[in-house]
């Protein structure tokens, strides 16, 4: 219902807007000759913030990688904050196991490609038309690839070892942080 005001602040409330969003609704009701009831809005808003500052809720919104806007009341605060660093801290530790995991994906697909590279020019340096300065160049191309190849294998050693470091401190995280939401 267009005039629910109740409803359009709980609603607001509940997703975590500040009261200031009110003046959005009053932009886009102006159109059409709707006048928002402010006292009904804020009371559906008081009540709506209720439900978007529980701990649970701040849990959630650091987990998955939300922003905080300090929007809750006094006496919410320190809990809904306190629950949404712990599920920040889970954000961030997953976000640290992704980027190895992309940076070892990364390499391992130069390698692939380096491969393919090298089986080329082997093919090209036993055709017969293949030139001896093209095969110089070509030997001297493959010994780069399997340089590179090299060094690519020893960073994927490392980051493999650094993605189980960061794996297993992300479990030890979630066993004690994510217990209490």
């Amino acid at each position: 219902k267009a005039n629910d005001w109740y409803t359009v602040g709980y609603a607001d409330g509940s997703s975590g807007y500040d009261t200031s969003r009110l003046l959005q609704h009053d932009d886009a009701c102006l159109d059409h000759g709707i006048i928002p009831d402010r006292s009904q809005y804020t009371a559906g808003w008081d009540a709506g913030i209720q439900q978007y500052c529980t701990p649970e809720h701040g849990f959630d919104l650091g987990e998955n990688g939300g922003l905080y806007s300090r929007i809750c009341p006094a006496d919410l605060e320190h809990e809904f904050h306190a629950a949404y660093s712990n599920g920040h801290t889970l954000f961030v530790a997953q976000s640290e196991v992704n980027q190895v995991e992309n940076a070892i994906e990364q390499r391992s697909a130069r390698i692939q490609q380096m491969q393919r590279e090298m089986q080329y020019a082997v093919d090209a340096l036993i055709a017969p038309e293949t030139t001896t300065t093209d095969r110089l160049f070509l030997l001297e191309r493959t010994k780069s690839l399997s340089e590179e190849q090299g060094r690519l294998q020893s960073e994927i050693e490392r980051l493999t070892a650094d993605a189980a470091v960061k794996r297993a401190h992300l479990e030890s995280l979630r066993q004690n942080l994510a217990y209490a939401y």
